[in-house]
């Protein structure tokens, strides 16, 4: 008999819990769509300045010829 009883309430706070996710669930859809639209606001693109990179070290781009970089066939 009181593992019938032990059954049961498990079952019930199983069941109030799931009952309780559910409303939760269902209120926060309702919050959801009584929410006022909001139209998206325009945020400002700053430019930025440009900036040299640095070379690595000991390249001179001025020694670098074009038959150089092309492999001949």
């Amino acid at each position: 008999m009181l593992s019938t009883v032990t059954a049961t309430e498990a079952l019930f706070r199983q069941d109030s819990e799931n009952r309780a996710h559910e409303a939760a669930i269902l209120r926060s859809i309702r919050d959801h769509r009584e929410a006022p639209i909001v139209a998206p606001t325009r945020s400002r693109v700053v430019a930025r300045p440009k900036v040299a990179w640095p070379r690595p070290i000991g390249v001179r781009l001025d020694l670098v010829s074009d038959s150089a970089l092309c492999a001949s066939a």
